[in-house]
């Protein structure tokens, strides 16, 4: 049986070179387009249809291998274990998000430093934050992590005010590939938390979804070790 790390090896280039192939699905559809035209060939309303969903199973595939490409770098390609600011990383990560106007990000409590990759640690938090803004209901909303110490350690919650996962469902978001509403309506590849579980639990923390402190909403607890080099 291959170790987690010839796996994650042999994923990486498999999803590597299907990407290439994946690439060349991407562009037939539009070179088929531009023949068409230049023939002056004008296709059936069906056809076109079939050729644009061509087009969008194959732009759909390319996210998902670049979604398993990143799991793959998890941990390969990490930092050095360092301290981390994290108020200063969620707020860099939070200013560059897509789709995230509309929305505000509050950050309560004494701002940690925790121990581990910043990069991975970045990876996790990005799909985090952007978890919450991508599947909100709303055209708008709030997002707010607290940090809550205990000994050397910290507990994050992470809330925010969408719609919320049921508890018979919260296992499965955490596998990869997974996504509560079909890809054809999100247009994400379900491997955001994936990423943010690996990256966790190789930094020697944990990561859970809860019951919401409010009536409604989403709620991620992820406990990591504090930076004890200061």
């Amino acid at each position: 049986m291959a170790s987690g790390t010839e796996a994650e090896e042999f994923l990486y280039h498999l999803t590597h070179d299907l990407r290439a192939h994946v690439r060349a699905l991407r562009v037939l559809p539009d070179w088929i387009d531009e023949d068409l035209a230049a023939a002056g060939v004008t296709l059936p309303a069906g056809v076109g249809e079939h050729i644009a969903m061509l087009r969008d199973y194959a732009n759909m595939l390319d996210r998902m291998l670049n979604a398993l490409t990143d799991l793959s770098r998890v941990g390969r390609l990490a930092d050095a274990p360092g301290p981390v600011p994290l108020w200063p990383l969620l707020r860099e990560i939070w200013s560059a998000l897509p789709h995230a106007a509309g929305f505000t990000l509050d950050l309560k409590g004494d701002p940690p430093v925790v121990l581990g990759p910043r990069n991975d640690l970045a990876r996790a938090f990005e799909a985090l934050l952007r978890n919450a803004v991508d599947h909100h209901h709303m055209g708008g909303g709030h997002v707010e992590v607290s940090a809550h110490r205990s000994g050397a350690r910290v507990l994050l919650w992470i809330e925010d005010d969408g719609p919320g996962i049921a508890p018979e469902l919260r296992a499965q978001v955490f596998k990869p590939l997974q996504s509560l509403k079909p890809r054809s309506e999100t247009g994400l590849a379900g491997i955001g938390l994936a990423i943010a579980r690996k990256v966790v639990e190789q930094a020697s923390g944990r990561i859970s979804l809860v019951d919401p402190i409010g009536t409604t909403g989403c709620a991620v607890t992820v406990d990591l070790p504090l930076d004890s080099s200061g």
